[in-house]
């Protein structure tokens, strides 16, 4: 995939618009550095991209949403200043959870380029990525307007729903594709139809029927424009402007205040940015899985790298790529977490078991709790899997290493404070009458001073007893020189005692532990099951949407005596209705299957 480097681009700010997409010998190419600022977007994201003619004010109206009087660059000139596609991301007071993200695009038909195919491409890639498409149009609608939307048409062959197409791929566009919004500026005409007045959306609403004959090679063009708009657009609305101001204050506009304008054009102007603002369309991809900006990053790389090598951009591909990648990501970071405090507990030099079980338990639920709230229902099974496996290894390489310095300086430590005892042995200086007592003092007081020294080790007890045990023959030796064996005895089975207890304690630690894991895999269960329901919910409503919208085409093109229309309408209703239907049927058990395997 193409990225290149803007070495003037302002890092992670967007205090004003970056370029995100160059158009460099009529090919799309991403800007690194604008990447690196949408990664940084962990929020929803409302995209609105705008296309239209070139200077026709596509840029004056986003900056309008962006609450901004400069930003996307205005000019009155002949020449078009934008020249692929630009971005400028705003959060705005009434989505505080969320971010507006406008797509400011090259405008249609500039002369600099020349070449149909380019304007093509850029506008797929913004229907790809935006949540509502914007089309800026001028005068009224009429079929020298509509002709500029003549690519449209040319979506089913450019942009690639399956991965394995078939007959019906595009009748899955109305699925994903954004909403559709026409903007009529400098509207000329009355709004009305046949005497009666009309609203913005009834008249664009009559603009789009069909025309009775499809005799003419211009009547089928005219036509086919009109049934992809209306066929793969779910929701569609209008606003006409009226001419914004005095001809001569044009190229000032974006520096004119409220008073200096038409007092209509202002007022379709703050329907419009209301609109726009309050819209809950926020950027999803199919299936309803909300897109951040790390997202919205994976996307626009599949969608570029599959046109830069001459490959139909491929909805159901991307996604699971972009699924794939996030995942990864989640589960990286996830780890990265549990590892770094995992790290952190090693290097305090803290001996006790039970600290330790208690941070794994604490941090690995911590590390599955953030992995779930940033990866994608698809396919997440395997990285948990993997997660929870990576998890559990660290936690045993920490407690062999904790367990291994432990005994390390506990036998450092046992074997100074026995030092003087290991030498009267050697030296047979216990061979003697009241041998044996002398022996018992002064195990007593190095034994004393072992345990204030490491009570905290998890291996003082064990270290200990096996030094006792090690050194029971010079003790049974001794004994033979002393009548005190029942006294010894029971000093070395007091510390077998306390060796006993330890285990026992450790042994109720890990019960607990496991208890424990237990638990919070029943609650990721709970969590992946709750995520599954809404993934759920969000499809059957995407598929109901597009029922709907198919519905209602149906019943307009019956209207308009398109019998033909209407009966392909209905068709592609019963194959959304098939899927909404396999879509409620969809069972939490079959899907989770390998995840209680895991659990």
């Amino acid at each position: 995939m193409s990225v290149t480097e803007d070495p003037t681009a302002t890092k992670q700010k967007m205090e004003e618009p970056l370029q995100l997409v160059y158009n460099i010998d009529e090919k799309l190419v991403l800007n690194r550095d604008a990447l690196k600022v949408l990664q940084s977007i962990d929020d929803p994201m409302l995209v609105v991209a705008m296309v239209g003619a070139a200077r026709t004010g596509k840029s004056y109206l986003l900056n309008c949403l962006a609450g901004e009087k400069m930003g996307f660059s205005v000019d009155s000139t002949v020449q078009s200043h934008t020249k692929g596609i630009w971005m400028w991301f705003r959060t705005l007071p009434q989505r505080p959870n969320e971010v507006l993200l406008l797509l400011d695009t090259e405008g249609l038909g500039d002369p600099e380029k020349g070449d149909i195919d380019n304007d093509h491409s850029i506008y797929s890639l913004a229907i790809l990525l935006s949540s509502i498409f914007i089309y800026n149009g001028q005068k009224n609608i009429d079929q020298q307007s509509l002709q500029d939307l003549h690519f449209v048409t040319e979506l089913s062959k450019r942009i690639q729903m399956k991965s394995k197409p078939d007959d019906s791929d595009s009748w899955d566009f109305v699925r994903f594709f954004p909403e559709f919004v026409w903007l009529i500026r400098d509207m000329t005409l009355t709004m009305t139809i046949d005497g009666t007045p009309v609203t913005p959306n009834e008249y664009l609403e009559y603009s789009l029927k069909l025309k009775n004959s499809e005799i003419r090679k211009q009547d089928k063009e005219y036509n086919e424009l009109r049934r992809c708009i209306r066929n793969h657009f779910p929701s569609r609305c209008c606003f006409a402007f009226p001419f914004p101001t005095h001809p001569n204050n044009v190229r000032q506009l974006q520096e004119l205040e409220d008073k200096d304008l038409d007092e209509g054009f202002v007022k379709e102007r703050k329907n419009f940015i209301n609109y726009i603002h309050t819209h809950t369309k926020v950027k999803r991809v199919v299936g309803g899985q909300l897109v951040t900006g790390r997202r919205f990053v994976e996307l626009a790389k599949a969608y570029v790298g599959m046109m830069a090598d001459g490959v139909l951009p491929c909805v159901e591909s991307s996604v699971a790529k972009l699924v794939e990648v996030e995942n990864k990501a989640a589960a990286d970071d996830a780890l990265k977490f549990y590892d770094d405090s995992m790290k952190e507990f090693s290097e305090s030099n803290c001996y006790s078991v039970r600290k330790l079980i208690e941070l794994y338990n604490k941090r690995s639920s911590e590390a599955l709790d953030m992995f779930q709230k940033r990866s994608m229902n698809n396919n997440s099974d395997q990285h948990i899997e993997q997660l929870e496996e990576k998890m559990s290894s660290t936690y045993n390489s920490v407690m062999v290493n904790m367990k291994k310095r432990s005994q390390e300086e506990c036998e450092t430590l046992l074997k100074k404070v026995m030092s003087s005892i290991k030498k009267n042995l050697t030296s047979r200086h216990y061979l003697r009458p009241g041998g044996f007592q002398k022996l018992q003092k002064d195990l007593d007081k190095a034994i004393k001073e072992y345990k204030e020294k490491t009570m905290n080790q998890t291996e003082w007890c064990a270290v200990l007893t096996h030094f006792l045990e090690e050194e029971k023959h010079n003790f049974d030796h001794i004994q033979e020189m002393d009548s005190k064996l029942k006294d010894k005895q029971m000093r070395i089975s007091a510390v077998k005692e306390e060796l006993s207890r330890l285990i026992h304690e450790k042994l109720k630690m890990e019960q607990e532990r496991n208890a424990a894991e237990e638990r919070r895999n029943k609650e990721i269960m709970d969590q992946i099951r709750k995520r599954f329901e809404d993934g759920k919910k969000c499809s059957a409503d995407e598929l109901m949407e597009a029922m709907e919208h198919m519905s209602s085409e149906m019943k307009k093109y019956e209207v308009e005596g398109r019998k033909e229309d209407a009966e392909r309408a209905q068709q592609r209703y019963e194959y959304l209705k098939k899927k909404y239907e396999e879509a409620t049927k969809w069972s939490f058990m079959k899907f989770g299957r390998r995840l209680l395997q895991i659990f």
